[in-house]
């Protein structure tokens, strides 16, 4: 097993660390979203009291905000929201904000499936998960025996008979309506 070299860098530990030793760390941290929007706030000038009336994002939001205090904002809508507002108002493509809010998303995912998830060793056997025992439910009989419940069986559902029901009282006042026309025409023949 080899360990790449080219790599690795001295460094005295009196000496000051180098510039290049700076850049070379900030280059693998990726940035988060709310250093984005300040350091791009802070670029143009602007103070988070100005961001905040051009925005219409209350100040104490937006410090929180820039220091990537999600957890004390209202929920991950208004983080969303408020990143993509920050970025309208800066003039920044609000794309790669919320790329950098979805990659922190992922990374603490990943963080925390890590935790959850058991290391084992190449000999260990990974033990199976146990599922719980099946359990057959019974059904309780009706308070009076089980004669009402099985009276009910047969009948058709509510529904049902109101519809029976009405479709009776329709057919009873055609029968009537038939039956006032017909003796009428009878008496004007005898």
């Amino acid at each position: 097993m080899q360990a790449e070299m080219s790599r690795l860098r001295v460094v005295a530990s009196d000496a000051p660390p180098s510039v290049e030793h700076d850049a070379s760390i900030e280059e693998d941290v990726l940035p988060t979203p709310g250093g984005y929007i300040r350091e791009q706030r802070l670029r143009r000038g602007l103070s988070v009291e100005q961001l905040a009336v051009a925005t219409k994002i209350p100040a104490s939001s937006l410090r929180l905000l820039e220091a990537d205090e999600f957890g004390a904002l209202p929920g991950p809508v208004f983080v969303k929201g408020f990143l993509r507002c920050c970025t309208r108002a800066l003039g920044l493509p609000s794309e790669t904000v919320m790329e950098l809010l979805y990659e922190r998303e992922r990374a603490a995912l990943q963080a925390r499936r890590q935790q959850q998830r058991p290391s084992y060793s190449e000999t260990e056997v990974v033990p199976s998960p146990k599922l719980p025992p099946r359990v057959k439910v019974k059904e309780r009989p009706a308070p009076d025996g089980g004669v009402v419940r099985q009276a009910l069986v047969g009948l058709p559902r509510a529904n049902t008979l109101i519809w029976l029901v009405v479709l009776a009282f329709i057919a009873v006042l055609v029968m009537a309506a038939f039956g006032l026309a017909g003796d009428g025409s009878l008496v004007t023949n005898s």
